[in-house]
């Protein structure tokens, strides 16, 4: 017990990465709760690989010479790659909504191409430039040892006044997202409700991906609002057992990690998985006592 709280202290050596596992879980799941709620679980996949196709676009530029050298934790260079990640996401968000709206095609359709063509993007991107090859392969892996104290702290500060827009706005958001008809009816732009809710995935998605790597940020999004959701009577409830669960996931997945020298990443997915799975299982034990008596 005495080395799991030895973790905490602020001489430990990986103190970034583990706070930097338990904020992206802890916050990723309360905008994976209107990836839920809106019935775009899918988007979750395309939007992180799309915010690391916006990072690669800048090591793209850079290689062309147009933009400043990029070099891990210069802070001009990360606001860059970030502003590079924003730009990308939000739009792929608007432009997907947009073909939601007018009914081209299906959802599933138009997320798998998109995926596919950002996948195929970040790596085209990055081609001719060795730096910016050897920057995107540590993104996809989610080297979150690499956690820099800049990063840390935008990633905190970040988070939190983003977390803060989404208490002040959530009813709105809430409102748009279960009856837009009622909404229009009372008077309200829902496509304003829209866009400016987009924008806000758009931001937590770029920091996250730029931070953690995508494949983290989408399991964090995704996985703990699907088992928080199974015990949540109330949307409050739901967004409390999202953002808990995603925490704890990070908190166990570094433990596990360290204590047995995994790569952090996956075994954050791993215990992500695992918490669903066994809150699947007691939801499907509680029914069934419930029956037998």
């Amino acid at each position: 017990m005495s080395e799991f709280f030895s973790l905490f202290h602020s001489n430990f050596v990986l103190h970034n990465a583990l706070w930097g596992s338990i904020v992206v879980g802890f916050f990723c799941p309360l905008i994976g709760v209107y990836f839920y709620l809106r019935r775009m679980v899918l988007l979750g996949v395309a939007l992180p690989q799309i915010s690391a196709t916006g990072i690669s676009f800048v090591f793209f530029l850079q290689g062309l010479g147009l933009t400043w050298s990029l070099h891990a934790g210069e802070p001009n260079d990360r606001m860059m790659a970030l502003a590079g990640s924003v730009v990308f996401t939000v739009a792929a968000i608007l432009i997907l909504g947009s073909l939601e709206r007018r009914g081209e095609g299906t959802t599933e359709s138009r997320v798998g191409a998109v995926y596919a063509l950002a996948f195929a993007c970040s790596i085209l991107f990055v081609s001719s430039n060795p730096t910016g090859k050897i920057e995107l392969l540590s993104l996809l892996h989610g080297e979150i040892v690499s956690v820099s104290s800049n990063d840390l702290h935008l990633l905190l500060s970040s988070y939190a006044v983003l977390g803060i827009l989404l208490l002040l706005l959530n009813r709105h958001f809430l409102f748009v997202s279960f009856d837009r008809e009622s909404a229009q009816v009372m008077g309200k732009n829902v496509i304003v409700w829209d866009i400016l809710l987009y924008l806000l995935i758009g931001i937590f998605i770029s920091i996250g991906v730029l931070v953690v790597g995508p494949m983290l940020t989408f399991a964090f999004l995704i996985i703990p609002p699907l088992a928080a959701r199974r015990f949540s009577p109330t949307m409050g409830r739901f967004f409390l057992f999202s953002s808990l669960l995603g925490g704890i996931s990070g908190l166990i997945g570094f433990y596990l990690s360290y204590h047995q020298d995994w790569p952090l990443s996956p075994t954050a997915i791993a215990v992500s998985s695992a918490i669903l799975g066994l809150a699947y299982l007691f939801k499907k034990s509680t029914l069934w006592l419930a029956g037998w008596k």
